[in-house]
């Protein structure tokens, strides 16, 4: 099938005009490229069957693609024993049959020869077979003899006639010429079915290496690699939009942006994995990143006071009733900056080193209830709760629970009719009674948001952020947060 040259923009099937650029809802692929799927790019080569202008095959170049259109249910599967594993469906130029000159005339040579044979067997037969007489016989003394003959032959085609002809004296002087046409037939071969052991076809079959979400059979496999469940992975798969990417589908987009954020892989890992290049990894999660803690921004909010006490803890009702929400900040560090600028502002003298801060709130079942902004690693735990408009959602007799390194927003906690509630400080070496059970009573419910942080560094592009990534903190510790929102809860009644 002949084809003039193509855009790499467009399907690259003959008389085929689907392009990224006047389709909607058409996928492009590209053709099969790694070692192992060498038999799949010749079979998809056969299929599209084109030769160029000098008449030599036709090969892809790494920048042919073939649209969806061609493949049963207008969607490529990567399972050899599925009908879209190798594109079918194509215009109507490939309907008409293709002329084989050579077997043209090797089929004109047999029939010649056949025609020879029957014209000399006819000629041998008439020369034979005497002429009509009106002789008559005398039927009373005609006798019958049976006549073997065993005859070495081959069959050249699927039907021939064989010619025996006998001749011979009886006792009687009577002479007889016997005509005798056979017909065979050439016997038709018999189809027979082929079959494999079940037994051993799945292993056969299956590919066992790595290619994306097709890849993931088992949820304990997705947690693995991602931290979340199918159900969860499958609420934030349609919070995307869908996308007419050759590449990368939308499964594989989403699973980028999660492994990402669960395994802290480096773009060019990932690159690996997905057999695109980096900079096509970096491009595909920032843009999931960037949708989903928009689409998500929502999950983390403020309950009112009737839903915090409808849900608090059995824990809490004893000694802090009125408790509203747990606060702390914790620091992440991140690459030495390149400016001078964002090194003063980033460095921290508690961690020793360059890190971003931020302040968190749960509620007391251990929901995100507040996250701020994040702010360079100098600034202090009080400063980023009276900056961070933290204060302004609390509400009269709201009990605030924080550690020691917050007592600079005792007098904002005050101004809004609220109760700071934080560890007795040291005093004379030593602490009183009073004291000592003031301390356990804090640290048994102040806990949780330890247990909350420790989930939260499970994501492990957060153990050190890279100076390409400060630029999506925000963005990357909202979907942390919103992951953990979304997971089992840390408080078990």
């Amino acid at each position: 099938m002949s084809g003039t040259t193509k855009s790499k923009n467009s399907c690259c099937v003959v008389n085929c005009s689907n392009s990224y650029k006047n389709t909607n809802n058409i996928t492009f692929y590209r053709f099969p490229n790694r070692d192992y799927e060498k038999e799949t790019k010749e079979k998809w080569i056969k299929a599209i069957n084109r030769i160029i202008e000098n008449g030599k095959p036709w090969r892809p170049s790494v920048h042919s693609v073939v649209c969806s259109a061609h493949f049963i249910n207008n969607k490529r599967s990567l399972d050899p024993r599925s009908p879209s594993y190798i594109p079918s469906i194509f215009p109507e130029v490939y309907k008409k049959k293709t002329i084989n000159v050579l077997q043209n005339i090797a089929r004109y040579e047999r029939s010649i020869n056949r025609q020879n044979q029957t014209m000399e067997f006819q000629e041998i037969n008439n020369q034979i077979i005497p002429s009509t007489s009106s002789t008559e016989l005398d039927l009373n003394n005609i006798t019958s003899i049976n006549i073997s003959t065993q005859v070495a032959f081959e069959v050249p085609e699927e039907n021939f006639i064989f010619y025996c002809v006998y001749e011979g004296n009886n006792n009687v002087g009577t002479q007889a010429s016997v005509n005798l046409n056979l017909n065979f037939t050439k016997p038709k071969s018999a189809e027979k079915s082929c079959g494999v052991d079940s037994s051993n076809t799945s292993s056969c079959l299956s590919c066992l290496s790595f290619h994306g979400y097709n890849s993931i059979q088992s949820e304990n496999a997705l947690k693995d690699i991602t931290g979340v469940t199918f159900k969860i992975f499958n609420f934030l798969l349609s919070l995307l939009p869908q996308t007419n990417r050759t590449i990368i589908s939308t499964e594989d987009t989403l699973l980028i942006m999660l492994m990402k954020v669960k395994l802290g892989l480096t773009y060019s890992a990932l690159s690996t994995f997905f057999s695109v290049h980096r900079t096509t990894i970096s491009r595909v999660f920032s843009e999931c990143l960037l949708i989903l803690s928009h689409k998500t921004n929502n999950l983390i909010f403020w309950p009112s006071k009737t839903t915090i006490v409808d849900t608090l803890p059995e824990v809490f009702k004893k000694h802090y009733p009125h408790c509203r929400c747990i606060i702390d900040c914790t620091e992440i560090r991140v690459e030495q900056p390149q400016t001078v600028q964002q090194r003063v502002c980033l460095y921290s003298r508690y961690k020793g080193g360059y890190t971003i801060k931020v302040l968190v709130a749960i509620t007391p079942n251990g929901m995100v209830s507040f996250l701020s902004k994040a702010y360079g690693g100098r600034s202090s735990d009080s400063f980023i709760t009276n900056d961070s408009g933290f204060l302004n959602k609390l509400e009269p007799g709201d009990q605030v629970l924080a550690d020691k390194g917050f007592p600079g927003i005792q007098p904002g906690v005050e101004g809004q009719n609220s109760i700071l509630v934080m560890p007795p400080m040291l005093h004379n070496g030593r602490f009183s009674e009073e004291e000592v059970i003031k301390t356990y009573n804090v640290a048994s419910v102040r806990i949780h948001i330890e247990r909350f942080f420790a989930r939260l560094k499970s994501f492990n592009v957060l153990n050190k952020i890279t100076t390409d990534l400060l630029q999506y903190i925000d963005n990357l510790l909202l979907i942390c947060c919103v992951l953990v929102n979304l997971s089992s809860p840390i408080i078990k009644q």
